[in-house]
């Protein structure tokens, strides 16, 4: 990708030791945010940059000039990488409005879908079947109205991107290293596919590894580009919890669906929804009602279609995760071949899953 010359000087100043987010927008905006003019002598800006930084940080800059972005133009052209900077039309208007919105976003894949619009989808690194199946069952109908943005990291990140590829959606993934970095290594299917089929970004330069310093800043974009965030399965630490606490300082609708009191990956979400800083959520509908968008027809029977052996099986399956058919027939009054003909039925609308050795779940 061939840069402008104010791309490079976003850049420039971007990446000089010191100068975040916060200090980088007030440079701009003190150059009338045409900082292309400090190529012609840096020095004629001096003071207008010293009244926001100081002389330590100036010399920072003066040095990052010096450096260029040659090197980076080489990278970016020849990985196929789009830059966009916080003065670009293309930049995501839902971003730009936070002090701390990332100055330069580096995108792989189709960048016409920062214009959709987007609903965030996270949750743990390690999911229960329960939270799995919640997970596919909701991106499954928020991805045919919504873009669905998510970050990539094993468990529920990567089922939202593949349930939304399933579906044929859209699907932005937001990075905590450098664009053309696949982590974890095992989605590298996953991420050739987002950037063949959907966006892959991220607002540190190609090559930055995984750091656990800079990695949980990514989240900040994936709140704060959507239109709201859902969170299907998270634990009480689980790291989603940074999500959910940017998406609440930035005034974003939060949705957790609850799950069994006993499992501990659900405790993140049901403290949030006890607390009354999320919305509890068991449908899509719940979402569309609260934002304002016309209902779907789910199909779905709801639990009060069912009988007292088919509430028990699944109450109990809520409650421990998977259980296996024995442990299931000492439970209901039901013979082998009766319990085996309601398993079976319930598996045929959704309810329940059989696993491996006999074992089912939720």
């Amino acid at each position: 990708m061939k840069l402008t010359n104010r791309q490079k000087a976003v850049i420039v100043i971007n990446r000089a030791n010191g100068i975040g987010q916060v200090k980088t927008r007030r440079i701009l905006h003190v150059l009338d945010n045409k900082p292309e003019i400090l190529f012609d002598t840096i020095s004629l800006w001096r003071q207008k940059i010293l009244s926001v930084v100081g002389e330590k940080e100036y010399t920072e800059i003066c040095m990052s000039m010096q450096t260029g972005t040659e090197e980076l133009e080489n990278v970016l052209e020849r990985k196929g990488i789009t830059v966009i900077t916080i003065l670009d039309d293309t930049y995501p208007e839902s971003l730009s409005v936070y002090d701390d919105a990332p100055i330069v976003l580096y995108c792989r894949g189709n960048v016409e879908l920062l214009s959709e619009n987007k609903f965030a989808v996270v949750g743990t690194r390690y999911p229960t079947k329960y939270g799995v199946r919640v997970t596919e069952n909701f991106v499954a109908d928020l991805s045919s109205r919504f873009c669905i943005v998510s970050g990539m990291a094993r468990g529920v990140d990567s089922v939202a991107h593949r349930t939304c590829l399933d579906n044929f959606g859209k699907t932005i993934a937001v990075l905590g290293c450098g664009v053309d970095v696949v982590y974890p290594a095992e989605n590298k299917g996953l991420y050739d596919e987002i950037v063949e089929r959907g966006l892959v970004i991220s607002e540190y330069e190609p090559g930055v590894k995984v750091n656990a310093h800079i990695f949980p800043a990514r989240n900040r974009i994936i709140s704060g580009m959507s239109r709201g965030v859902l969170v299907t399965e998270a634990g009480e630490k689980s790291g989603t919890i940074l999500t959910i606490n940017f998406a609440l300082d930035q005034g974003k609708d939060v949705f957790c669906v609850p799950g069994s009191i006993y499992n501990p990956a659900s405790a993140g979400c049901n403290r949030y929804i006890k607390d009354c800083q999320s919305r509890a959520v068991t449908s899509v509908n719940d979402i569309y009602d609260e934002i304002g968008l016309k209902r779907v027809d789910l199909s779905k029977p709801s639990a009060l279609q069912l009988d007292v052996n088919e509430s028990v099986v699944l109450d109990e399956l809520n409650k421990n995760g998977e259980m296996h058919f024995e442990e299931l027939l000492q439970i209901v009054d039901l013979s082998v071949p009766q319990l085996n003909s309601l398993l079976i039925k319930m598996e045929s609308v959704g309810l329940i899953v059989k696993t491996k050795h006999n074992y089912w779940s939720v």
